[in-house]
Protein backbone atom coordinates (compact mmCIF):
# COMPACT_ATOMS: atom_id res chain seq x y z
CA UNK A 1 0.00 0.00 0.00
CA UNK A 2 2.88 2.46 0.96
CA UNK A 3 4.36 1.46 -2.37
CA UNK A 4 1.04 2.13 -4.14
CA UNK A 5 0.96 5.67 -2.52
CA UNK A 6 4.21 7.05 -3.46
CA UNK A 7 3.00 6.42 -7.17
CA UNK A 8 1.13 9.54 -6.47
CA UNK A 9 3.58 11.30 -4.77
CA UNK A 10 4.91 14.68 -6.33
CA UNK A 11 8.70 15.12 -7.14
CA UNK A 12 9.63 18.57 -5.48
CA UNK A 13 10.59 20.00 -9.53
CA UNK A 14 7.31 19.33 -9.90
CA UNK A 15 5.95 20.82 -6.96
CA UNK A 16 7.89 23.98 -7.64
CA UNK A 17 6.53 23.60 -10.97
CA UNK A 18 2.60 23.86 -9.78
CA UNK A 19 3.25 27.00 -6.94
CA UNK A 20 4.50 28.81 -9.75
CA UNK A 21 1.95 27.72 -12.17
CA UNK A 22 -0.74 28.88 -9.70
CA UNK A 23 0.91 32.16 -9.32
CA UNK A 24 0.85 32.74 -12.27
CA UNK A 25 -2.24 31.68 -13.06
CA UNK A 26 -3.59 33.91 -10.16
CA UNK A 27 -2.14 37.32 -11.80
CA UNK A 28 -3.50 36.23 -15.38
CA UNK A 29 -7.03 35.79 -13.42
CA UNK A 30 -6.91 39.01 -11.39
CA UNK A 31 -6.08 40.15 -14.87
CA UNK A 32 -8.68 38.79 -16.87
CA UNK A 33 -11.47 39.64 -13.72
CA UNK A 34 -12.89 42.18 -15.10
CA UNK A 35 -13.57 40.03 -18.47
CA UNK A 36 -13.34 36.80 -17.72
CA UNK A 37 -14.12 35.09 -21.25
CA UNK A 38 -15.13 31.78 -21.65
CA UNK A 39 -15.07 28.21 -22.98
CA UNK A 40 -17.32 27.07 -25.43
CA UNK A 41 -16.90 22.70 -26.30
CA UNK A 42 -19.57 21.39 -29.29
CA UNK A 43 -19.91 18.03 -30.41
CA UNK A 44 -22.10 17.65 -32.85
CA UNK A 45 -25.45 18.71 -31.33
CA UNK A 46 -24.28 18.88 -27.87
CA UNK A 47 -22.12 21.59 -26.49
CA UNK A 48 -20.71 22.95 -22.98
CA UNK A 49 -19.87 26.48 -22.01
CA UNK A 50 -17.95 27.64 -18.80
CA UNK A 51 -15.94 30.46 -17.88
CA UNK A 52 -12.25 30.50 -19.32
CA UNK A 53 -10.91 30.36 -15.31
CA UNK A 54 -12.81 27.02 -14.84
CA UNK A 55 -11.85 25.92 -18.20
CA UNK A 56 -8.16 26.11 -17.21
CA UNK A 57 -8.08 24.65 -14.01
CA UNK A 58 -10.16 21.67 -15.64
CA UNK A 59 -7.80 21.22 -18.23
CA UNK A 60 -4.59 21.65 -15.14
CA UNK A 61 -6.83 18.11 -13.65
CA UNK A 62 -6.94 16.50 -16.52
CA UNK A 63 -3.41 16.47 -17.79
CA UNK A 64 -3.25 15.66 -13.37
CA UNK A 65 -4.86 13.03 -13.84
CA UNK A 66 -2.93 11.86 -16.59
CA UNK A 67 -0.02 12.07 -15.24
CA UNK A 68 -0.56 9.68 -12.27
CA UNK A 69 -2.41 7.60 -14.31
CA UNK A 70 0.79 6.88 -16.85
CA UNK A 71 2.62 6.23 -13.00
CA UNK A 72 0.40 3.66 -12.11
CA UNK A 73 0.24 1.91 -15.36
CA UNK A 74 4.09 1.88 -15.47
CA UNK A 75 4.42 0.62 -11.93
CA UNK A 76 1.52 -2.10 -12.31
CA UNK A 77 3.05 -3.79 -15.87
CA UNK A 78 6.75 -3.52 -14.73
CA UNK A 79 8.15 -6.66 -15.28
CA UNK A 80 11.05 -5.89 -12.97
CA UNK A 81 8.50 -5.09 -9.70
CA UNK A 82 8.92 -8.75 -8.47
CA UNK A 83 12.89 -8.81 -8.56
CA UNK A 84 13.16 -5.56 -7.34
CA UNK A 85 11.25 -6.12 -4.07
CA UNK A 86 12.76 -9.24 -3.76
CA UNK A 87 16.18 -7.88 -4.11
CA UNK A 88 15.03 -5.51 -1.10
CA UNK A 89 14.17 -8.48 0.80
CA UNK A 90 17.34 -9.87 -0.10
CA UNK A 91 19.96 -7.15 0.74
CA UNK A 92 17.92 -6.33 4.52
CA UNK A 93 18.24 -10.09 4.65
CA UNK A 94 21.72 -10.19 4.56
CA UNK A 95 22.60 -7.02 6.81
CA UNK A 96 20.50 -9.13 9.51
CA UNK A 97 22.47 -11.99 8.95
CA UNK A 98 25.56 -10.13 9.29
CA UNK A 99 24.21 -8.60 12.48
CA UNK A 100 23.35 -11.96 13.71
CA UNK A 101 19.93 -11.32 13.73
CA UNK A 102 19.47 -14.69 12.69
CA UNK A 103 15.73 -14.92 13.23
CA UNK A 104 15.28 -11.55 10.78
CA UNK A 105 17.79 -13.03 8.23
CA UNK A 106 15.82 -16.32 7.99
CA UNK A 107 12.16 -14.79 7.11
CA UNK A 108 13.60 -12.21 5.31
CA UNK A 109 15.79 -14.33 3.39
CA UNK A 110 13.55 -16.92 2.74
CA UNK A 111 10.64 -14.19 1.03
CA UNK A 112 13.32 -12.88 -0.82
CA UNK A 113 13.84 -16.36 -2.58
CA UNK A 114 10.64 -15.93 -4.09
CA UNK A 115 10.87 -14.51 -7.78
CA UNK A 116 14.44 -13.86 -7.34
CA UNK A 117 17.10 -14.72 -9.99
CA UNK A 118 19.27 -15.72 -6.93
CA UNK A 119 17.31 -17.80 -4.81
CA UNK A 120 19.91 -20.24 -3.97
CA UNK A 121 21.91 -17.75 -2.15
CA UNK A 122 18.69 -16.55 -0.18
CA UNK A 123 17.93 -20.22 0.65
CA UNK A 124 21.78 -20.90 1.41
CA UNK A 125 22.10 -17.85 3.57
CA UNK A 126 18.01 -18.79 5.22
CA UNK A 127 19.54 -22.50 6.07
CA UNK A 128 22.53 -20.59 7.53
CA UNK A 129 20.16 -18.37 9.49
CA UNK A 130 18.42 -21.34 10.89
CA UNK A 131 20.93 -23.75 11.40
CA UNK A 132 22.20 -20.87 13.85
CA UNK A 133 18.71 -21.06 15.75
CA UNK A 134 19.77 -24.63 16.27
CA UNK A 135 16.45 -25.68 13.83
CA UNK A 136 18.17 -28.32 11.79
CA UNK A 137 14.62 -29.40 10.43
CA UNK A 138 13.74 -25.94 9.03
CA UNK A 139 17.88 -25.88 7.69
CA UNK A 140 16.90 -28.97 5.82
CA UNK A 141 13.74 -27.57 4.32
CA UNK A 142 15.84 -24.58 3.13
CA UNK A 143 18.75 -26.63 1.94
CA UNK A 144 15.83 -29.16 -0.21
CA UNK A 145 13.91 -25.91 -1.85
CA UNK A 146 17.21 -25.20 -2.89
CA UNK A 147 18.15 -28.05 -4.33
CA UNK A 148 14.54 -28.16 -5.89
CA UNK A 149 14.33 -24.70 -7.27
CA UNK A 150 17.94 -24.13 -8.43
CA UNK A 151 19.10 -26.52 -11.38
CA UNK A 152 22.59 -27.73 -11.33
CA UNK A 153 23.53 -26.75 -7.79
CA UNK A 154 23.69 -30.41 -6.31
CA UNK A 155 27.39 -30.21 -4.95
CA UNK A 156 27.00 -26.70 -3.20
CA UNK A 157 23.49 -27.45 -1.33
CA UNK A 158 25.51 -30.93 -0.85
CA UNK A 159 28.65 -29.30 0.93
CA UNK A 160 26.43 -26.70 2.64
CA UNK A 161 24.78 -29.37 4.18
CA UNK A 162 27.95 -31.23 5.48
CA UNK A 163 29.36 -28.28 7.25
CA UNK A 164 26.34 -27.46 8.82
CA UNK A 165 26.38 -31.41 10.24
CA UNK A 166 29.48 -31.33 10.96
CA UNK A 167 29.29 -27.68 13.16
CA UNK A 168 26.36 -29.49 14.91
CA UNK A 169 28.24 -33.11 15.45
CA UNK A 170 26.09 -35.18 13.48
CA UNK A 171 28.96 -37.19 12.38
CA UNK A 172 26.84 -39.92 11.25
CA UNK A 173 24.47 -37.99 8.67
CA UNK A 174 27.61 -35.91 7.87
CA UNK A 175 29.31 -39.06 6.47
CA UNK A 176 26.62 -39.95 4.46
CA UNK A 177 26.63 -36.68 2.25
CA UNK A 178 30.35 -36.53 2.12
CA UNK A 179 30.13 -39.68 0.66
CA UNK A 180 27.82 -39.00 -1.77
CA UNK A 181 29.85 -36.45 -2.55
CA UNK A 182 33.43 -38.21 -3.12
CA UNK A 183 31.60 -40.24 -5.39
CA UNK A 184 32.94 -37.93 -8.11
CA UNK A 185 36.68 -37.46 -7.80
CA UNK A 186 36.83 -34.96 -10.61
CA UNK A 187 34.91 -32.27 -8.62
CA UNK A 188 36.57 -29.28 -8.25
CA UNK A 189 35.88 -29.26 -4.49
CA UNK A 190 36.94 -32.87 -4.00
CA UNK A 191 39.89 -31.80 -1.95
CA UNK A 192 37.73 -29.84 0.43
CA UNK A 193 35.83 -32.79 0.85
CA UNK A 194 38.10 -35.57 1.78
CA UNK A 195 39.55 -33.00 3.75
CA UNK A 196 36.31 -32.92 5.98
CA UNK A 197 35.80 -36.62 5.74
CA UNK A 198 39.16 -37.60 6.96
CA UNK A 199 37.60 -34.87 10.05
CA UNK A 200 34.56 -37.11 10.38
CA UNK A 201 36.55 -40.68 10.63
CA UNK A 202 38.66 -39.42 13.42
CA UNK A 203 35.29 -37.81 15.36
CA UNK A 204 33.64 -40.91 14.52
CA UNK A 205 37.34 -42.93 15.55
CA UNK A 206 36.93 -44.96 12.18
CA UNK A 207 40.77 -45.40 12.10
CA UNK A 208 40.22 -48.16 9.31
CA UNK A 209 38.55 -46.30 6.32
CA UNK A 210 40.89 -42.62 7.56
CA UNK A 211 44.05 -45.36 6.64
CA UNK A 212 42.24 -46.00 3.35
CA UNK A 213 41.78 -42.09 2.74
CA UNK A 214 45.74 -41.03 3.85
CA UNK A 215 46.85 -42.25 0.21
CA UNK A 216 44.22 -40.04 -1.61
CA UNK A 217 44.71 -36.97 1.09
CA UNK A 218 48.78 -37.19 0.34
CA UNK A 219 48.25 -36.96 -3.55
CA UNK A 220 46.33 -34.66 -3.80
CA UNK A 221 48.23 -32.79 -1.07
CA UNK A 222 45.35 -31.42 1.17
CA UNK A 223 47.26 -30.87 3.72
CA UNK A 224 50.20 -29.78 4.71
CA UNK A 225 52.99 -31.96 5.62
CA UNK A 226 53.15 -31.44 9.72
CA UNK A 227 49.12 -32.01 9.00
CA UNK A 228 49.46 -34.90 7.22
CA UNK A 229 52.13 -36.52 9.40
CA UNK A 230 50.04 -35.94 12.32
CA UNK A 231 47.05 -37.02 11.33
CA UNK A 232 49.07 -40.25 10.18
CA UNK A 233 50.12 -40.51 13.66
CA UNK A 234 46.64 -40.48 15.44
CA UNK A 235 45.16 -42.78 12.78
CA UNK A 236 48.03 -45.36 13.92
CA UNK A 237 47.19 -44.52 17.66
CA UNK A 238 44.08 -45.11 17.07
CA UNK A 239 44.17 -48.52 15.59
CA UNK A 240 46.16 -49.50 18.06
CA UNK A 241 44.08 -48.63 21.03
CA UNK A 242 41.47 -50.15 18.94
CA UNK A 243 43.09 -53.14 18.64
CA UNK A 244 43.29 -53.66 22.97
CA UNK A 245 39.56 -54.91 22.36
CA UNK A 246 38.73 -58.41 21.84
CA UNK A 247 38.81 -61.57 23.95
CA UNK A 248 43.06 -61.79 25.71
CA UNK A 249 43.72 -64.04 23.28
CA UNK A 250 42.80 -62.45 20.48
CA UNK A 251 44.27 -58.71 21.86
CA UNK A 252 47.95 -59.32 21.63
CA UNK A 253 48.39 -60.51 18.08
CA UNK A 254 45.76 -57.97 17.10
CA UNK A 255 48.28 -55.25 18.78
CA UNK A 256 51.59 -56.90 16.96
CA UNK A 257 49.66 -56.68 13.79
CA UNK A 258 49.29 -53.27 13.70
CA UNK A 259 52.63 -52.54 14.95
CA UNK A 260 53.99 -54.61 11.68
CA UNK A 261 51.75 -52.93 9.54
CA UNK A 262 52.96 -49.42 10.62
CA UNK A 263 55.63 -47.85 8.02
CA UNK A 264 59.23 -48.40 9.47
CA UNK A 265 59.85 -44.57 9.19
CA UNK A 266 57.24 -43.93 12.13
CA UNK A 267 58.89 -46.57 14.53
CA UNK A 268 60.50 -44.06 16.39
CA UNK A 269 57.87 -41.81 16.77
CA UNK A 270 57.69 -40.94 20.67
CA UNK A 271 53.89 -41.12 20.84
CA UNK A 272 53.43 -44.36 18.55
CA UNK A 273 56.10 -46.19 20.23
CA UNK A 274 54.17 -45.05 23.90
CA UNK A 275 51.28 -45.85 22.50
CA UNK A 276 52.44 -49.68 21.46
CA UNK A 277 54.62 -49.98 25.03
CA UNK A 278 51.64 -48.86 26.70
CA UNK A 279 49.69 -51.29 25.09
CA UNK A 280 52.51 -54.30 25.69
CA UNK A 281 52.63 -53.60 29.27
CA UNK A 282 48.62 -53.36 29.69
CA UNK A 283 48.47 -57.26 27.94
CA UNK A 284 51.15 -58.49 30.07
CA UNK A 285 53.86 -58.31 27.42
CA UNK A 286 56.51 -56.49 28.82
CA UNK A 287 59.69 -58.30 27.29
CA UNK A 288 58.62 -56.87 23.86
CA UNK A 289 57.56 -53.52 25.72
CA UNK A 290 61.14 -53.23 27.41
CA UNK A 291 63.19 -54.13 23.98
CA UNK A 292 60.80 -51.11 22.17
CA UNK A 293 61.65 -49.08 25.06
CA UNK A 294 65.27 -49.84 25.13
CA UNK A 295 65.60 -49.23 21.43
CA UNK A 296 63.62 -46.06 21.23
CA UNK A 297 65.34 -44.63 24.07
CA UNK A 298 69.06 -45.47 22.90
CA UNK A 299 68.18 -43.69 19.51
CA UNK A 300 65.52 -40.42 20.61
CA UNK A 301 65.29 -39.77 24.38
CA UNK A 302 61.92 -38.73 25.69
CA UNK A 303 61.35 -38.74 29.47
CA UNK A 304 57.52 -39.53 28.88
CA UNK A 305 59.64 -43.02 27.36
CA UNK A 306 61.93 -42.83 30.15
CA UNK A 307 58.96 -43.24 32.96
CA UNK A 308 57.16 -46.23 31.28
CA UNK A 309 60.86 -47.47 31.00
CA UNK A 310 60.15 -47.80 34.87
CA UNK A 311 57.03 -49.61 35.24
CA UNK A 312 57.89 -52.39 32.51
CA UNK A 313 58.75 -55.65 33.65
CA UNK A 314 61.14 -56.97 31.44
CA UNK A 315 63.01 -60.26 31.34
CA UNK A 316 65.90 -58.74 32.91
CA UNK A 317 65.54 -56.19 35.65
CA UNK A 318 69.42 -55.68 36.15
CA UNK A 319 69.94 -55.44 32.91
CA UNK A 320 67.32 -52.65 32.91
CA UNK A 321 68.56 -50.98 34.99
CA UNK A 322 72.34 -50.79 34.14
CA UNK A 323 71.00 -49.65 30.70
CA UNK A 324 69.38 -46.54 33.13
CA UNK A 325 72.59 -45.86 34.74
CA UNK A 326 73.68 -45.74 31.47
CA UNK A 327 71.84 -43.11 30.74
CA UNK A 328 72.31 -40.87 33.66
CA UNK A 329 75.94 -40.85 32.85
CA UNK A 330 74.50 -38.87 30.47
CA UNK A 331 71.65 -36.46 32.17
CA UNK A 332 73.01 -37.22 35.82
CA UNK A 333 70.22 -34.63 36.59
CA UNK A 334 67.03 -35.77 34.87
CA UNK A 335 63.98 -36.39 37.40
CA UNK A 336 62.37 -38.64 35.33
CA UNK A 337 65.46 -41.12 34.74
CA UNK A 338 66.15 -41.07 38.50
CA UNK A 339 62.67 -41.75 39.32
CA UNK A 340 62.75 -44.92 36.76
CA UNK A 341 66.05 -46.34 38.58
CA UNK A 342 64.48 -45.63 42.16
CA UNK A 343 61.65 -47.65 40.21
CA UNK A 344 63.57 -50.64 38.72
CA UNK A 345 65.57 -50.65 42.26
CA UNK A 346 62.07 -51.68 43.89
CA UNK A 347 61.78 -54.34 41.83
CA UNK A 348 65.07 -55.67 42.46
CA UNK A 349 64.61 -55.26 46.08
CA UNK A 350 67.32 -52.45 46.82
CA UNK A 351 65.39 -50.74 49.40
CA UNK A 352 67.97 -48.33 50.01
CA UNK A 353 69.11 -47.50 46.43
CA UNK A 354 65.33 -47.21 45.87
CA UNK A 355 65.06 -44.48 48.62
CA UNK A 356 68.50 -42.46 47.25
CA UNK A 357 67.27 -42.30 43.59
CA UNK A 358 63.68 -41.25 44.59
CA UNK A 359 65.16 -38.67 46.99
CA UNK A 360 67.36 -37.06 44.51
CA UNK A 361 64.44 -37.35 41.87
CA UNK A 362 62.76 -35.02 44.07
CA UNK A 363 65.86 -32.68 44.52
CA UNK A 364 66.03 -31.99 40.76
CA UNK A 365 62.61 -31.49 40.56
CA UNK A 366 59.85 -32.10 42.87
CA UNK A 367 56.60 -34.22 41.14
CA UNK A 368 53.60 -36.13 42.58
CA UNK A 369 54.98 -39.79 41.50
CA UNK A 370 58.14 -39.00 42.98
CA UNK A 371 56.96 -38.18 46.27
CA UNK A 372 54.32 -40.73 46.59
CA UNK A 373 56.56 -43.37 45.43
CA UNK A 374 58.98 -41.96 48.20
CA UNK A 375 55.88 -42.23 51.00
CA UNK A 376 55.05 -45.41 49.80
CA UNK A 377 58.77 -47.16 50.61
CA UNK A 378 58.70 -44.75 53.70
CA UNK A 379 55.85 -46.55 54.59
CA UNK A 380 56.90 -49.87 54.10
CA UNK A 381 60.17 -49.24 56.25
CA UNK A 382 58.34 -47.91 59.09
CA UNK A 383 58.99 -44.40 58.88
CA UNK A 384 55.26 -43.12 58.91
CA UNK A 385 56.19 -39.63 59.64
CA UNK A 386 58.68 -38.95 56.46
CA UNK A 387 56.36 -41.04 54.78
CA UNK A 388 53.03 -38.75 55.61
CA UNK A 389 55.00 -35.74 54.87
CA UNK A 390 55.96 -37.24 51.49
CA UNK A 391 52.24 -38.14 50.61
CA UNK A 392 51.48 -34.23 52.00
CA UNK A 393 53.71 -32.70 49.29
CA UNK A 394 52.90 -34.89 46.60
CA UNK A 395 49.11 -33.87 47.58
CA UNK A 396 50.03 -30.25 47.61
CA UNK A 397 51.41 -30.76 43.94
CA UNK A 398 48.59 -31.81 42.70
CA UNK A 399 46.58 -29.46 44.62
CA UNK A 400 47.90 -26.99 43.10
CA UNK A 401 46.45 -27.39 39.67
CA UNK A 402 43.09 -27.80 41.55
CA UNK A 403 40.49 -24.53 41.93
CA UNK A 404 39.85 -22.99 45.15
CA UNK A 405 36.51 -24.49 46.38
CA UNK A 406 35.19 -24.58 49.56
CA UNK A 407 36.33 -27.53 51.83
CA UNK A 408 34.33 -28.52 55.03
CA UNK A 409 36.47 -27.77 58.44
CA UNK A 410 38.75 -29.68 59.73
CA UNK A 411 37.89 -32.19 62.78
CA UNK A 412 39.19 -30.51 65.89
Amino acid sequence: MIRLLRLFALKPSTVMFLVMGTLVGALYFKAVARDPGYVLLAHGRHTIETSLMVGLLGLILFFLLLYWLWRFLRWALDPLRGQRKANSKTIRGLIAYAEGDWHNAEKLMAKGAVGNDIALINYLTAAQAAHEQGESDRRDDYLRLAHQTVKGVDVAVALTMARLQYQSEQWEECLATLMRLKKNEKLPSYPTVIKMLSQVYVQLEDWDSLLELLPDLKKRKVLEQDEFHDLERRCYEGKLKQAQRGTSEERLANVQQVWQKIPRKLHQETPLVQAYAEALIHLNAGVEAERILTDALRKNWDDNLARLYGTVKGGDVAKQQLWAENWLKERPNNAMLLLTLGRLSLQLQQWEQARSYFEASIRSRKTAEAHGELGRLLSHLGEHQASNENFEAGLALISQRLPELPMPSRPS
